[in-house]
């Protein structure tokens, strides 16, 4: 049975204020501006709509294969990405400093796709 004392009220109020924090940061309003433009462009949605119901054809039609290489060229879904990654990369700075308080042993996976040094992301231990 939990016990609700003090402390897991202070925790509580704590992991309260650090969310709403990050939720403050420049980078994740940016990428909620983003996210927002992305998903109220209703020709962009119709595109993405058609591709995802035909994914599955890609190979044997080439108007498809065509509107995929359209959309991974659209200036809107790389500029929603980018945003995207600074944000997941924001967080990750968050959780290694949350991890190392708690030990130096902790690995942190960053599996940030647009980051230098490779598409798989990196594991950070907080110790070095």
């Amino acid at each position: 049975m939990l016990i609700i004392d003090e402390n897991i009220i202070a925790l509580d109020d704590l992991a309260d204020d650090l969310s709403h924090r990050f939720l403050d940061l420049a980078v994740v309003k940016a990428y909620t501006a983003k996210k927002i433009a992305f998903d109220s462009d209703d020709a962009l949605q119709g595109k993405l709509r058609t591709l995802t119901e035909n994914q599955a054809y890609i190979a044997h039609r080439p108007e498809i294969r065509s509107l995929q290489k359209e959309l991974m060229m659209t200036d809107e879904i790389f500029q929603l990405k980018l945003a995207e990654n600074d944000m997941q990369g924001a967080l990750s700075e968050l959780v290694i400093k949350i991890a190392g308080v708690i030990s130096a042993d902790i690995s942190v996976d960053e599996h940030l796709p647009l980051k230098k040094g490779g598409h798989h992301g990196k594991k950070h231990t907080c110790g070095g």
